[in-house]
């Protein structure tokens, strides 16, 4: 069934292009949402990215990967709204608890250090956090990060490795006061 309302949104029908836009409306808000991490940005994100599938849906290869190509959508835009309102906001404690309570646990050992990792998290460029967010919160496979950022699976661990890095590095050092 979805199959048929993509080939026809491809087509310009207008009633699937609604249909899936609205399909997927909350889940491209909740995504932009963990990226930009201010409700109104992730609203007026998410109807970018709405405009976007709209007017791009023609490039679409697959209809079996809709998920991945709304992903990167999304994430690009949410990206490029971050570098233009050059805003970055802290994780909440319930995230924080999601991460530290994560198999891969990132050194969070007492809850006096969430100032400290939020700081840290919002000095990582945002590729990095991106797939911290990806990897520890959505608990994605490397390949499934690879996919949805199309970026090979090496780069991938590269990155994921250089971030945990750069947490490990700033994390173990002294607060200056």
């Amino acid at each position: 069934m979805e199959k048929e309302v993509i080939k026809k949104a491809i087509k310009g029908d207008p009633d699937a292009l609604a249909k899936l836009v609205t399909k997927y409306q909350d889940w491209i808000y909740r995504w932009a949402f963990k990226i930009v991490k201010n409700t109104e940005d992730a609203a007026d994100v998410a109807q970018e990215v709405s405009l976007k599938i709209i007017t791009s849906l023609s490039t679409l290869q697959e209809e079996s990967k809709i998920e991945h190509w709304i992903y990167r959508i999304t994430y690009h835009i949410s990206l490029n709204w971050l570098r233009l309102t050059k805003k970055t906001t802290p994780l909440n404690d319930t995230e924080i608890d999601n991460l530290s309570d994560s198999n891969n646990s990132l050194l969070l050992e007492r809850k006096e250090d969430i100032p400290r990792l939020n700081k840290v998290l919002e000095e990582l460029p945002a590729s990095y956090r991106l797939i911290i967010i990806l990897y520890y919160f959505d608990e994605h496979s490397y390949q499934e990060i690879a996919d949805i950022l199309k970026i090979p699976i090496g780069t991938v661990k590269t990155q994921l490795y250089r971030a945990k890095e750069i947490l490990k590095e700033k994390l173990s050092k002294p607060i200056i006061i």
